[in-house]
């Protein structure tokens, strides 16, 4: 009976792989065969049921599922989820259930879900756990979103330079309880001021009676609780930390940030540029009501509409030399084409560059003259191979010469702009990645065609 139970779970795991997988799920749902639901969560990892959750596009199916699972399980799906399942899913929770899953989760993942709560429940919520965590979750839930203080865990083992390595294990034993990503031993003097690091291995390893003086590393980076959490990414992978002290004002521990809380942080930044740089909205995913995409989509679209109407507004002043020679009108694409994808191209690596920290007061000049510098080489070589085929297929030698001069200029153009764009957004505290590229396309499109048709008018008795 056994083996046949394997066999069934083994068959229904293979079965995840198919296109039918979701469906059959749903069909377990509606039927409320909760016993091939358990077979599947039972061999399933948190991230995976959470993938699957979000999948069946169905706010009561996904809490149904959830439900299924104990309660630890509970706690490390809720965390994985996107932000507008989990908020639809919390809000159906009761206290009782919040209370059982916020025993097997670290402060910084109960803050997290605490603040997709609405105000009230969240304080409801607050009130289920010990007086003294709910006090130090409460004070962290005053730090400003999307920093340190708020991304940190206020849980941390720590010792004092005069105390024994003894003392410091039992320290760290007591912490490991609860929390399962401990890196380091903090060390720490009586007024609670950073003053080194202990690694796993050489506490072990050391003697008992020796003291943590003797064996702790001094060379000590600390967070500041107000650092903007894509600093705190920078910050890792500058130092190669795994774990971070965070400290107040003075100096002093108040928690510690692990390596595990900024990789989503990273994949978190990394998305919302992608994102803004297409002009959508960081909450929008692939499950996403229609409607409500379509609302967050349409305000740039209308924007682009606009900018597309200023670029043909060139074209209809030259409409006169488009009527003398008509090819000219196959080959306008081209010029503003290339200008799009290059300016592209700059502002990708500038945007990058400013999110990495590597562009900053000191060397935006010169990452300006490079992009001038590449826009130029790229501006003569391609303006050269185009001005080639275009005189290859049209035999006109003043055409080509006209296409090439406008290629070179608005690859330069592109160039210029796609680096400056996303530097003067920063200057003015603007986020660089909001819809530079339809800035930029635009730029580009109107130089285009303003180059190539104007030069094209300047030697229209050579053109016809």
């Amino acid at each position: 009976m056994e083996e046949f139970e394997d066999k069934r779970q083994e068959e229904f795991l293979e079965e995840e792989e198919g296109e039918d997988f979701i469906e059959q799920i749903k069909t377990f749902i509606d039927n409320g065969n909760d016993e091939e639901l358990l077979s599947y969560l039972s061999s399933t990892h948190p991230a995976d049921t959470a993938e699957t959750m979000t999948a069946l596009d169905d706010d009561d199916a996904a809490l149904y599922l959830l439900r299924l699972c104990s309660y630890e399980d509970q706690a490390h799906v809720l965390i994985e989820l996107n932000e507008d399942l989990l908020s639809s899913i919390l809000e159906n929770l009761n206290l009782k259930e919040l209370a059982e899953i916020f025993q097997f989760l670290e402060s910084d993942d109960i803050i997290y879900l605490v603040s997709q709560l609405p105000s009230e429940k969240g304080e409801q919520a607050l009130n289920t756990i010990s007086t003294r965590e709910a006090f130090r979750l409460r004070k962290q839930l005053k730090y400003e979103e999307y920093t340190a203080g708020r991304l940190m865990s206020n849980e941390f083992a720590t010792a004092r330079e005069t105390d024994t390595v003894r003392k410091g294990i039992l320290s760290l034993r007591r912490v490991a309880k609860n929390d399962h990503d401990i890196f380091l031993l903090f060390v720490t003097d009586q007024e609670g001021v950073v003053r080194g690091y202990v690694g796993l291995k050489d506490l072990f390893f050391s003697n008992p009676r020796a003291k943590i003086q003797e064996i702790m590393k001094t060379s000590i980076k600390t967070v500041h609780y107000s650092m903007k959490q894509e600093e705190v990414a920078r910050f890792f992978q500058k130092y190669d930390y795994v774990s971070a002290a965070v400290v107040d004002d003075e100096e002093r521990m108040i928690g510690r940030i692990t390596v595990d809380d900024v990789l989503d942080v990273m994949q978190q930044e990394a998305s919302e540029d992608i994102y803004k740089m297409a002009g959508l909205s960081e909450d929008e995913r692939i499950y996403a009501p229609v409607w409500d995409t379509v609302k967050t989509r349409i305000p740039w679209l209308h924007l682009n509409l606009l900018t597309a109407v200023l670029a043909s507004s060139v074209v209809t002043f030259f409409e006169s030399t488009i009527g003398r020679v008509v090819a000219l009108a196959s080959l306008m694409p081209i010029v503003a084409g290339m200008g799009g994808n290059a300016g592209t191209q700059s502002i990708t690596v500038v945007v990058r560059s400013i999110a990495t920290g590597e562009l900053g007061d000191r060397n935006w000049k010169q990452a300006i003259f490079r992009e001038l510098l590449i826009g130029l080489f790229n501006g003569i070589i391609l303006g050269f191979v185009t001005a080639f085929f275009v005189y290859f297929f049209k035999h006109n030698l003043a055409l080509a010469i006209v296409i090439g001069l406008a290629m070179l200029i608005n690859l330069l153009i592109a160039g210029l702009v796609g680096s400056s764009i996303p530097i003067i957004l920063k200057y003015f505290d603007i986020d660089p990645a909001i819809a530079s590229s339809i800035f930029v396309t635009t730029f580009t499109d109107i130089f285009g065609f303003f180059c190539f048709l104007g030069l094209a008018s300047l030697f229209i008795t050579y053109l016809v």
